[in-house]
């Protein structure tokens, strides 16, 4: 029998992989019984006559040559190439390549593409990572330097078609050597619980070290507010990532194509944040067929279309609506609607509680034109808008008044983004981006007290009284970049670039149309360079860099040192670290009595009433990973200075009815105060993956607070996102055409202030305390099935399907009414028991 042919009956009868030359290997022959006590004495007793051996490396059976037969070349040579979609031909961002000639790794570009300094040889072994592809395993013959290598990756499953898994694990997260790195597949989301829509922040919320939580889509990443995390799509920044009062998140996820998750420690590429980076890379569309697909629930609808218009052109176009506005179903009913409470429920004995009915819609638009001159050069403008609509208005009763509440809120986001990449050869990349993004949010609230004011004089006289507040905060940018690879030798690959960006904001908040709080309007301009190298020395990867920021608005200079490192140990553990200094020149001041979705604005940093944020991350850990076990852990701290608070009184001025109010304190109206912050915890993921099943458990523990001298003496606060405990199982199970999945979520009780009291210098006392703990499970369904060339996926959600009682938010407002002074209480509750149905399409 031929070897070849030897080892291929071997790897099936074994279920192992086994790579090596096929041609090669069939010259050679083997007759007998082969036997042994692991695959790798059996791959050796058959190997025995050839001048071949076997090395395991990647989950793989590697045959190479001996090595004193191989004829050592003192040369290195270049080895460039592109990672593409075998079916559509689209390229693949940020692929992983393992080099065996190297025993090292890299990723390939944001177009797709690579390039490699490696020993000269008569041929490499690559093996080709993906998530959410089939593993290409492959060794390429490099004797013609200068060949451009084409790789083509299968998906292990189309999207809304019939599962293809064979012999590959399911995937849907992806640990990477760097710490607090990870990538996702969204291809895997449709089939998570969800609420009518497959949502990408809501999936990423599963990861350890982000918060989940059910009102928001918003990601609060190790201790921190959603603001200080840059989130990039196709280059421009998304300011708000909220849609349907938080049920789902801003972006379509049928138009994405890759996202890259940093929760902390990332490296000089990036800038302008503190907490976190969220990378994401949209669809540049099919280039072999047109391609349609969406799908319709109970809450939205939604279409996407891949259109190629030549070889080189295509158009990728996607929109999606809610309707709750033009019909209400009663998951929409279910999901807005609850009745006025008539007794204070038992999370909050004894206060006055308003249960909101809100009336909402959003919509949303995508679309990314794309053209390939060559495989190693891109042209593509992305262009995105998203509009919301919220109305909380609501009616109550409390100690004979009326509270009679118009609250409307509009917001959106809205950006394009025009870039152009190439790979210039196997050495040299290069990215330049341009584009503009914005964020707006209107608000406006209107109170109307009516009833008995308890007064003795004129007493059980109905008096109104008006209590009018309008807020508007508008976000823009304009931004220009550039970056650069380089592979100067076979241990550094260096990265370079430069950005400029100008920003612009606008903020307005009146108590009444005769008084304004602030009326606020800036500009800045931030100029930033960066550079690093990645050096690989064996077992080691170290990515030394820094950052370098000039800032117009406080005319200083701005320097940010970062490291990483990671060492591979050949038992599969993986030491990794990082440390960095960051800094943020636009945050949101949040505020402890707004009414609003909405609750925090947008402000620009000038160093004066504004601070410039700074933090530090320090982050260390290891991971371990078998075939189908994956366990990693990180442990960090970080340190925030700059954090903004916003404190207000109400209107001094006399209302309609003639009755005065409290008087003011004597520096003003309204106040910033700055303070400082700390965050410190573990984070935990355990990872089992098998041909159709996946399950990952995470779990963090983890404690933040923030200190502003003016608010409890200086004492340390509750950080408003600190959750001690966070529990979160995640389980997708495929069974020929069927898909099951499971959640379960446990986190502790996000902290309220429960009271508040303000002297005349803005110091500030407060009481905080704690919602209960939230729990819920919830399970999922779907199946696959053709008619015709149209493929389709009903599936069905039960969520909160043991019907927990939770509580998500709560909302606090003080008002005076003539002799009387009462405090508002509004709670957000969570879902209760939920049924949900959709139907996806593609054709």
């Amino acid at each position: 029998t031929p070897v070849s042919r030897a080892l291929t009956v071997s790897a099936g009868k074994m279920a192992v992989r086994i790579s090596f030359d096929s041609g090669k290997l069939a010259q050679f022959t083997i007759s007998g019984l082969v036997s042994g006590n692991n695959p790798e004495e059996v791959i050796s007793k058959i190997l025995e006559a050839t001048q071949y051996r076997v090395e395991y490396k990647y989950n793989t059976y590697l045959v190479v040559k001996n090595q004193d037969e191989l004829k050592p070349k003192p040369t290195e040579i270049m080895v460039q190439g592109v990672v593409f979609d075998s079916e559509t031909g689209e390229q693949l961002p940020n692929a992983t390549i393992y080099f065996r000639n190297k025993n090292s790794s890299l990723s390939t570009s944001a177009n797709g593409t690579f390039g490699i300094q490696i020993p000269d040889s008569a041929d490499a072994f690559l093996q080709v990572k993906y998530l959410g592809y089939h593993t290409l395993d492959t060794i390429i013959n490099t004797e013609k330097q200068g060949d451009n290598f084409r790789l083509g990756l299968t998906k292990k499953m189309q999207t809304l078609q019939t599962i293809d898994v064979a012999g590959e694990k399911l995937e849907m997260v992806a640990q990477n050597d760097e710490a607090g790195h990870f990538t996702f597949n969204p291809i895997r989301f449709a089939d998570l619980p969800n609420y009518g829509e497959t949502d990408i922040f809501r999936a990423l919320q599963l990861l350890p070290g982000i918060s989940t939580t059910e009102n928001s889509s918003q990601l609060n990443i190790r201790g921190s507010s959603a603001d200080q995390n840059l989130v990039l799509y196709d280059g421009f920044t998304l300011y708000n990532l909220d849609h349907f009062f938080g049920v789902f998140s801003a972006l379509n996820p049928y138009v994405i194509k890759d996202i890259q998750v940093y929760r902390g420690g990332f490296d000089s590429r990036y800038g302008e944040r503190v907490a976190g980076v969220v990378d994401i890379t949209s669809k540049s569309g099919n280039q072999q067929k047109p391609e349609f697909y969406g799908g319709i629930n109970l809450i939205s609808a939604n279409l996407t279309a891949e259109i190629p218009v030549s070889e080189k052109f295509t158009i990728v176009a996607a929109g999606r609506r809610a309707y709750s506005d033009i019909y209400s179903t009663w998951l929409t009913d279910a999901l807005l609607a609850s009745k006025m409470a008539q007794a204070p429920p038992p999370v909050l004995p004894g206060k006055e509680v308003t249960e909101i009915e809100p009336e909402f819609y959003f919509s949303d638009v995508n679309l990314k034109l794309t053209y390939n001159p060559s495989q190693n050069e891109n042209i593509s403008l992305s262009l995105y808008g998203a509009k919301d609509y919220l109305n909380s208005s609501s009616v109550s009763e409390r100690q004979r008044v009326i509270t009679n509440t118009e609250d409307i809120n509009k917001w959106g986001n809205y950006g394009f983004g025009l870039s152009w990449k190439k790979q210039w050869n196997a050495k040299s990349f290069t990215n330049i981006q341009a584009g503009h993004s914005g964020y707006f949010n209107d608000y406006s609230n209107n109170t109307v007290l009516s009833g008995d004011t308890g007064r003795i004089i004129r007493p059980n006289q109905p008096v109104t009284v008006n209590y009018l507040t309008n807020e508007t905060n508008d976000l823009t940018d304009y931004f220009i970049s550039i970056q650069n690879k380089y592979i100067l030798n076979q241990t550094h690959q260096l990265e370079m670039g430069a950005a400029l960006k100008y920003n612009q904001f606008k903020f307005y908040k009146d108590a009444s149309t005769d008084y304004v709080y602030n009326n606020l309007e800036n500009s800045s301009i931030l100029y930033s360079v960066y550079f690093q190298d990645r050096l690989t020395i064996e077992r080691w990867a170290i990515k030394p860099g820094f950052r370098v920021n000039y800032y117009d608005k406080t005319s200083k200079i701005y320097f940010e040192p970062r490291f990483a490192a990671s060492y591979r140990t050949g038992n599969g553990i993986i030491y990794k670290m990082a440390a960095g200094r960051y800094f943020q020149y636009l945050n949101k001041s949040t505020t402890e009595q707004s009414y609003g979705y909405n609750r925090d604005f947008w402000v620009l940093a000038d160093g004066d009433q504004h601070p410039v944020i700074s933090s530090n991350h320090f982050i260390a850990g290891a991971s371990y990973e078998t075939k189908h076990l994956f366990f990693d852990l990180e442990g960090y701290m970080k340190t925030v200075d700059g954090l903004q608070e916003y404190l207000f009184f109400r209107n001094p001025k006399e209302n309609k009815s003639g009755l005065a109010a409290p008087k003011p304190p004597t520096p003003g109206l309204s106040r910033f105060i700055s303070g400082t912050g700390n965050a410190f915890g573990i984070d935990f993921l355990a990872k089992y993956e098998t041909r159709n099943f996946t399950s990952w458990l995470a779990y963090s523990l983890s404690k933040a607070t923030q200190n502003f001298s003016e608010i409890n003496n200086g004492d340390d606060i509750p950080a408003q996102f600190d959750q001690t405990h966070q529990l979160k199982w995640t389980n997708i199970y495929s069974l020929k055409k069927w898909n099951f999945s499971t959640l379960t979520l446990y986190t502790t009780g996000q902290q309220y202030i429960e009271s508040t009291s303000k002297d005349n210098n803005f110091n500030t006392t407060r009481v905080y305390n704690r919602l209960p703990g939230y729990f819920r499970i919830d399970l999922s369904a779907n199946y696959n099935f053709n008619i015709k060339n149209v493929n389709i996926k009903p599936g069905v959600s039960l969520l909160n399907a043991l019907n927990t009682a939770n509580y998500l938010d709560i909302y606090i407002r003080d008002f005076d009414f003539g002799n009387n002074e009462f405090t508002e209480t509004t709670l957000v509750k969570a879902q209760e028991i939920t049924l949900n149905f959709f139907v996806n399409f593609r054709f």
